[in-house]
């Protein structure tokens, strides 16, 4: 990896649009969890975003794009101004504030970046590509592993990144799958159509590896939304029961074991624990309207055995549990960042939506550009597992949603202008 660090660095500095590329595959690969001695404290990410933005700055891009005053990018600097104004405020002393915010700053900022390199079809397809690369590299992995241990490999997640363990793992894996696809049907190559396809099936077999709940709420969700919103009704069908009637014949024992408790979930203890963070995060937000507790405020002591008996929206025995994470993107926001950072957050989520029937408008009056549909629709299959699974993970700031949301803002301009140069075509 040094020897090839040697090589990615002069790269990097050949155009900013192959910084951000990388900076984007060591965003999401994490590569230092690969590594040891001296190259374990090498700083991919700093180093390739500040390559990217240093050429920005010295026009050093080419065919830059321009930033777009739009509803997701305009509701996603108005959410990082309140998330850094609840932190500035938050409950302390709370530990875990300074290491939130540098995270958070750090998915942030390579959403705000994005419309910057993002200028034309061409450069979006070669970004899902190194995406897919970047996180499909850990499902393969697993994915490979699951199959070699007929099912027995207990998939754990990605350690120093967002997707820590099983559960936030199977739900970023599950976002994944939408892009895979999309690339599937648009690489031009066959062995690139090839690996899409292998992506997926892996992919789906590191989620199983999860033993993930939510990983099984996630795919299910996404199998019937494709289906929904799919143009191809039957072959989107046979696709979803193919692929559940593979789940159903590979998956081991104990996966099914897991998903059956879904049904006594009431009685689940784990399960229940998380319901009482869930009234900690409301109470919290109670008495904080405006900016919430701060980051992680739920798994401070002090915080939890202050608020755990405030009059909440959930009865639970508060006395059998312990300080816990959110275990919900919702109620994470909610007691982070209060209701005002709620309604953005959820207003943010809603754009996504909005530029797909954008997209959707403008392909029905041309009826061109159905690789920006399929695209869009890809995209907001990836936010619908987001918003489905994530309604039991602590993953409120990932950075893949965030980009996507931006990269979805772009796409009926980018549209629009490949439409435009086709008309201009002899």
């Amino acid at each position: 990896m040094f020897f090839i660090t040697l090589g990615l660095v002069p790269m990097a500095f050949m155009d900013g649009f192959i910084a951000f590329l990388l900076w984007i595959f060591a965003t999401l690969m994490s590569p230092g969890n690969y590594l040891y001695g001296f190259m374990l404290s090498f700083r991919y990410v700093f180093v390739f975003a500040g390559i990217a933005v240093l050429l920005l700055m010295l026009g050093r891009v080419k065919d830059r794009g321009k930033f777009q005053w739009n509803a997701s990018t305009v509701l996603l600097v108005l959410f990082v101004m309140q998330a850094l104004l609840s932190a500035a405020f938050a409950l302390q002393p709370n530990p875990l504030v300074e290491i939130r915010v540098e995270t958070f700053w750090k998915g942030m900022a390579l959403a705000l970046m994005a419309p910057f390199f993002l200028s034309s079809r061409w450069r979006i397809h070669m970004t899902l590509v190194v995406l897919a690369l970047g996180l499909g590299f850990h499902a393969v992995v697993d994915g490979l592993k699951v199959l070699a241990s007929g099912g027995t490999h207990n998939v754990v997640g990605v350690t120093n990144s967002s997707l820590t363990d099983n559960n936030l793992y199977a739900l970023g894996m599950a976002m994944l799958l939408p892009i895979l696809m999309y690339l599937y049907r648009y690489s031009a190559i066959k062995y690139a159509k090839w690996a899409a396809a292998a992506g997926v099936l892996l992919t789906i077999m590191t989620i199983i590896g999860t033993n993930s709940r939510g990983g099984f709420l996630a795919l299910a969700v996404l199998g019937f939304w494709y289906w929904m919103i799919s143009h191809r009704k039957l072959i989107s069908l046979v696709v979803v029961a193919v692929l559940a009637f593979g789940v159903a014949q590979v998956a081991p024992e104990r996966w099914f074991d897991r998903i059956e408790t879904i049904q006594t979930a009431g009685e689940d203890e784990s399960f229940m624990n998380r319901v009482a963070a869930w009234r900690v995060s409301a109470s919290i937000a109670s008495e904080h309207p405006f900016l919430g507790g701060g980051f992680n405020a739920v798994q401070n002591y002090w915080i939890w055995d202050e608020y755990k008996t405030r009059p909440s929206i959930f009865t639970v025995d508060m006395s059998k549990y312990s300080p816990k994470a959110a275990h919900s993107i919702y109620f994470q926001v909610l007691g982070d960042l209060g209701y005002v950072g709620l309604l953005l957050f959820l207003a943010l989520l809603a754009t996504a939506f909005h530029a797909r029937a954008r997209v959707k408008r403008i392909y029905a009056k041309t009826q061109r550009g159905l690789w920006a549909l399929d695209l869009s629709n890809a995209g907001c299959l990836s936010l619908v597992a987001f918003m489905a699974a994530g309604g039991g993970v602590s993953l409120a700031y990932f950075e893949l949603v965030y980009f996507l949301i931006v990269m979805l803002s772009l796409l009926p301009t980018i549209m629009q202008a490949e439409l435009n140069k086709e008309a201009c075509r002899p």
